[in-house]
C-alpha cells in the first residue's frame, strides 16, 4: 500500500481558505479550542507514505484487507482514526466507518465514514461536522468530496459561534471550492439568525485565500440631522493583482445621491490612493449651489535610495462641504487643506527638497501663501574640521504667492553656515555654536511700495550656547527602591535686533512655548521672523522609575529671562507678531496609583502675569476596554478668541458582553455644549452590534471666528452597526474606534517611557 493517494492534501487543499474569513480563535474566550492527538506533532508533512495501525488485521488472499480495533491512518500531516477500515487492492478503495474522526493541522472533522477512490483520487464523509483549529469556525455538511478539481460540501452549514450557540449561520443547498482558483461558490444560500431565514442568496463567491475578486461589500447604514438617512452600497472592483478600485454609491435623504469612487495602486516605485466624491445637486441648499466634489490624492514615489518624490493634494468645491457631507480622508471640524508636491534628494554630502506647497483656508478668512517652488539644500551631515569643531550649512529660495494680500508675491533666498563645538557624554552634554543668517526679499504689490518695502535684505548673526547634566541617585519611593534622574540644563541665546515689520508673513507663525519649546533657537516657524534674544532659558527634568525601570513620575520646569528688554516694532500691513513674553511653561504626568495618571501642563507670561495656556486630565487605564478620563484645556488666545473647555470621557464593560462608551464637552467660556457621544456595545463570540448616538458642534465658516463658538448649530446623529464574525468584516469594531466618533478622540497624556 504505497500508492500516492493524497489524503489530507486532498481534501483539506481547497477548505484550509476558509480561514480567511474567520475571525482568530485567540480573541474568542467562550470557543474551546481544538484538542488535536499529539501523534500529529511526529508527523512529517512530507512523507507521502500511508501507514495503517490497528489492534487486529484480517488480509483475504492479497486482494484486500480489513482493519479493526482502534485504526489509525497516517498520511503526510493528518490523521484518521476509526473503529474499522477496509483497504481494496482491485477496486483501489480504502473505507472506514463506525464513526470517523480525521485532523490535520487546519482542521478537525467527525464523520460517519470516510471512502477513498484511490485510482479516481476522491474522498467522501458524509454526515460530516468540521472545526477550525487555529481560526473560530464549524459547520456541518452532509456530505463532503474531496477531488483534484474541487471540494463539495453539500446542504452545509458554516457559523462562527461555538457549540450549542446558533445565534448565526450561512446555510448552502451546495458549496464549491475549487482546488486552484483561489474562490469559493455557494449555491441556493440562506442567511439565518436564530434558525430563522434573514436573506436569501441564489450565488455567492467568496476568497478562500489572498486573492481578491470584484464584488459587494458590506453597506453602512446611518443618520444625522444633516444628511437624513445615510446609506453606502461599496462595490470592489479588483482590477489588477496591483491595483483595484471602489465604487460607492451613497444615498441621503435630506440631501439626494451621491458617488464615491477610490483608486488604489502600488507598484515597485509608486503607492498612491485616488478618492474622487461627487454629487450632481445637493437637495438641501434652496440656492442654486451647483455640483458638489471632492478629490484627494496621495502619492509616495521612491525612484531609488536616494530620489523620493510625495504628493498629497485635496481640493473640495465649497468650504462647507466636509461639514456638511463629510470625508473618509478628513475630519469635519478640519479648517483647512494641505496641498504639497515634492522631490527629495538624500546624497551622501547633500539634501535638497524641491517642494511646492499650499494652504486652501475654508470659509471667509484670509487666504494662506502659496510656496511655489521652494527649493531647500543642506549639508546631508557635520562636516569635521578637526577633532573638536564641526560645520554645516543650509540654503533655500522660494516664491510665493498670494492675490488677496497687500504683498502679492514674494522671492525669498535664505542661507545659513554654522560653525559647531559639541562635547557629548553619558553624563555631560554641551554644545557651542554660532551661525550667520543672511536673508534676500524681493517683494511685489498691486500697491505701490517703498524701496525699503519691495527690496529687503537682513543679515543676523547668531550665538547659542547649551549645556546639560544628567545625574542619578537611588531613591526610597513610598518604601520602595526607585531611581531618580535630575536633568538640569541652561542655554545662552544671542540674536540681535533687526527691524523687520516690512517683511510679509509668508510661512510664519508663533510656535508654542511649551516646556521643550524654551530651549528652540527661534520662537518662530519659517524664516521671516527671527526673533531678537539676549537671554538665558534655565530648566530641569526629574524623573522617578521603579525597580523595573517604569517611569513613575516626570516634572519638568523652565523659563526664559531677558538680559536686555526686546524691542517692540508693529505694522498694520504684515500684522507683526509680537514675541515679548517671559514664558514660565512645565509639565508634569504622575501615576500616582496602580492605573492612575495626573497630567499637567502650563505656559504662563511672567512680565504680564497672566496665563497664556494649560491643560490637565485625570486618566484612568483599567484595560483597552476600561478606561476614564476627565480633562480641562485653556488657551488664552485661539485665532484671537478664547478658549475653556472640559471634557470626560469613559469607556466601562457593564457585564462579559456589554461595553458602554460615553464622551462629553462643554465650553465653560460660552457654556454650552460642543461634543457628545454614547455608544452601547454587545459583542459575543460570533456576533456584535453597536448603538451610537452623537451631538456635535456643526461648523459654520461663514460666521465670524469670535462667534463660532456661541452661535454654532448642533448636529445630532444615530448609527446602527452589525458584524457577523467571520461573515464580514470586524475592522474598526473597538472601543478605540467608537471613542473617535466624536470631535475629540480620547488622547491618551503624555505617554511615560522606559
Amino acid at each position: 500500500m504505497k500508492q500516492g493517494l493524497s489524503l489530507a492534501g486532498l481534501l483539506w487543499v481547497a477548505m484550509t481558505p476558509l480561514q480567511v474569513n474567520a475571525a482568530p480563535l485567540a480573541s474568542q474566550t467562550c470557543q474551546q479550542p481544538v484538542q488535536l492527538p499529539d501523534i500529529l506533532k511526529d508527523l512529517n508533512g512530507q512523507d507521502s507514505r500511508i501507514r495503517i495501525f490497528s489492534d487486529n488485521v484480517d488480509l483475504q488472499e492479497n486482494q484486500s484487507a480489513e482493519f479493526s480495533g482502534k485504526v489509525q491512518i497516517l498520511h503526510r500531516d493528518t490523521l484518521l482514526q476509526a473503529p474499522k477500515a477496509r483497504y481494496d487492492t482491485r477496486a483501489q478503495t480504502l473505507r472506514a466507518d463506525g464513526g470517523i474522526e480525521y485532523f490535520n493541522p487546519a482542521l478537525s472533522v467527525s464523520s460517519q465514514f470516510f471512502e477513498a477512490d484511490i485510482s479516481q483520487n476522491r474522498v467522501t464523509l458524509g454526515d460530516a461536522r468540521y472545526q477550525f483549529v487555529e481560526n473560530a469556525g464549524r459547520g456541518e455538511a452532509s456530505a463532503m468530496v474531496a477531488s483534484n478539481e474541487a471540494l463539495v460540501l453539500r446542504q452545509a452549514v458554516f457559523t462562527t459561534c461555538p457549540e450549542q450557540d446558533d445565534s448565526w449561520g450561512l446555510h448552502a443547498e451546495e458549496i464549491s471550492i475549487a482546488a486552484d482558483s483561489g474562490w469559493g461558490e455557494a449555491r441556493n444560500a440562506v442567511f439565518k439568525i436564530k434558525d430563522i431565514p434573514i436573506f436569501y442568496i441564489p450565488y455567492l463567491t467568496f476568497p478562500v485565500n489572498e486573492q481578491r475578486k470584484s464584488g459587494l461589500l458590506v453597506p453602512k447604514v446611518g443618520s444625522s440631522q444633516s444628511t437624513g438617512i445615510d446609506i453606502e452600497l461599496p462595490y470592489y472592483l479588483n482590477l489588477a493583482e496591483n491595483y483595484d478600485l471602489t465604487l460607492t454609491p451613497r444615498f441621503m435623504s435630506n440631501r439626494g445621491a451621491q458617488l464615491k469612487s477610490q483608486l488604489r495602486y502600488l507598484t515597485a516605485e509608486h503607492s498612491g490612493l485616488l478618492q474622487l466624491e461627487y454629487m450632481d445637486s445637493d437637495d438641501e441648499k434652496t440656492n442654486d449651489f451647483g455640483a458638489r466634489y471632492l478629490t484627494h490624492l496621495t502619492n509616495r514615489s521612491d525612484f531609488s535610495d536616494k530620489w523620493r518624490g510625495y504628493i498629497d493634494f485635496t481640493d473640495v468645491s465649497d468650504s462647507a462641504y466636509l461639514t456638511e457631507l463629510g470625508s473618509d480622508y478628513t475630519n469635519q471640524s478640519d479648517t483647512q487643506l494641505y496641498r504639497e508636491a515634492s522631490l527629495s534628494y538624500y546624497g551622501e554630502q547633500v539634501h535638497s527638497h524641491l517642494k511646492m506647497q499650499g494652504f486652501e483656508i475654508l470659509g471667509n478668512y484670509n487666504q494662506a501663501y502659496k510656496a511655489i517652488p521652494q527649493l531647500s539644500v543642506a549639508s546631508a551631515a557635520p562636516i569635521a574640521l578637526g577633532n573638536w569643531l564641526e560645520a554645516s550649512w543650509f540654503s533655500q529660495y522660494a516664491h510665493f504667492r498670494n492675490d488677496q494680500a497687500f504683498y502679492n508675491a514674494a522671492d525669498r533666498l535664505h542661507i545659513e553656515p554654522a560653525l559647531r563645538i559639541p562635547i557629548i557624554t553619558s553624563a555631560i552634554e554641551f554644545t557651542a555654536e554660532t551661525s550667520l543668517l543672511y536673508t534676500y526679499y524681493q517683494q511685489d504689490s498691486l500697491s505701490s511700495l517703498t524701496e525699503e518695502q519691495a527690496e529687503i535684505t537682513r543679515t543676523l548673526p547668531k550665538v547659542r550656547l547649551h549645556a546639560k547634566i544628567n545625574m542619578e541617585r537611588e531613591y526610597d519611593w513610598f518604601g520602595e527602591p526607585a531611581l531618580q534622574t535630575f536633568e538640569p540644563q541652561i542655554q545662552y541665546l544671542y540674536i540681535p535686533y533687526r527691524d523687520q515689520s516690512n517683511i510679509g508673513l509668508y510661512d510664519t507663525t508663533r510656535l508654542q512655548d511649551d516646556y521643550y519649546g524654551l530651549f528652540r533657537q527661534n520662537r518662530f516657524s519659517g524664516l521671516d521672523r527671527i526673533n531678537e534674544a539676549n537671554q538665558i532659558t534655565l530648566g530641569g527634568t526629574t524623573r522617578f522609575y521603579d525597580n523595573t525601570e517604569n517611569e513613575l513620575f516626570r516634572f519638568s520646569l523652565g523659563q526664559i529671562f531677558f538680559l536686555k528688554d526686546p524691542e517692540i516694532t508693529a505694522n498694520t500691513i504684515t500684522q507683526d507678531l509680537p514675541s515679548t513674553e517671559s514664558m514660565l511653561a512645565s509639565e508634569m504626568i504622575w501615576n500616582w496609583y496602580r492605573r492612575w495618571y495626573v497630567s499637567s501642563a502650563l505656559q504662563y507670561d511672567i512680565e504680564q502675569n497672566k496665563l497664556i495656556k494649560s491643560s490637565a486630565s485625570l486618566d484612568y487605564r483599567g484595560s483597552e476596554n476600561t478606561l476614564f478620563q476627565l480633562n480641562h484645556r485653556y488657551s488664552r488666545a485661539v485665532s484671537g478668541v478664547e478658549i475653556q473647555q472640559l471634557g470626560v470621557i469613559g469607556a466601562f464593560p457593564i457585564d462579559k458582553n456589554w461595553q458602554l462608551i460615553a464622551s462629553y464637552y462643554r465650553d465653560v467660556t460660552n457654556h454650552r455644549m460642543i461634543d457628545a457621544n454614547i455608544g452601547l456595545q454587545y459583542e459575543s463570540c460570533c456576533w456584535a452590534v453597536r448603538f451610537v448616538a452623537r451631538r456635535q458642534v456643526q461648523a459654520d465658516f461663514d460666521t465670524a471666528v469670535d462667534n463660532v463658538n456661541q452661535f454654532a448649530e448642533l448636529d445630532s446623529g444615530f448609527s446602527v452597526q452589525f458584524v457577523f464574525k467571520g461573515f464580514g468584516d470586524k475592522a474598526g469594531f473597538g472601543v478605540a474606534d467608537m471613542l473617535s466618533n466624536g470631535i475629540f478622540s480620547y488622547r491618551r497624556p503624555y505617554l511615560l517611557t522606559n
